[in-house]
């Protein structure tokens, strides 16, 4: 061990505290003098956004005039009713659809029915990705993540008035929401 021979300086080197300070700032001191920093970007992505496509809108086909009815059509496009008359043309359930996440799922809704022409459109139903037909009616139902693509079919009740003349046409609508789980 070496010591210093300046007065004063003899005693403060025997005392263990102060060699340790001396040791810890000849470290700190020598630390800084090879310090260097680095920025890290922290990178995130989020899911892939929902896509609603419309392959084909609700077409009840032609009805007979004059006549208070209702009308359904199921998800498969088949046109029934107790008391109107269906006549002819050509007839489809609504068809949407959806791509996405491939990994959340989601929820189906349809609300915002806007009557038009005399028309109320009611009870909607849904069948999502070739499952079974359910009331999706102000009322959520789930489906797999749609990935690439996925169909929803969409069937309803059509309430006719019986104010319409012949000829006329009739635009009634609903509000279709998917959103994430």
């Amino acid at each position: 061990m070496t010591y210093f021979c300046n007065k004063g300086t003899h005693k403060q080197m025997k005392n263990p505290a102060f060699r340790s300070l001396i040791v810890a700032a000849a470290l700190l001191s020598s630390a800084d003098a090879f310090a260097a920093t680095s920025v890290v970007t922290a990178n995130i992505s989020f899911d892939t956004p929902l896509t609603l496509t419309s392959v084909s809108q609700i077409n009840f086909g032609t009805v007979a005039a004059k006549t208070n009815a209702t009308y359904t059509i199921s998800t498969t496009g088949a046109v029934t009713t107790t008391t109107g008359n269906w006549l002819y043309g050509t007839k489809s359930a609504g068809s949407i659809n959806i791509a996405g996440s491939t990994k959340d799922t989601i929820n189906i809704s349809v609300s915002g029915y806007t009557a038009q022409g005399g028309v109320t459109p009611a009870k909607a139903t849904c069948s999502y990705a070739g499952g079974t037909a359910a009331s999706c009616d102000n009322t959520q139902i789930t489906g797999a993540a749609p990935g690439t693509g996925k169909i929803l079919l969409i069937g309803l009740d059509a309430q006719v008035d019986g104010t319409q003349a012949a000829g006329a046409t009739a635009t009634p609508s609903v509000v279709v929401t998917v959103a994430y789980n």
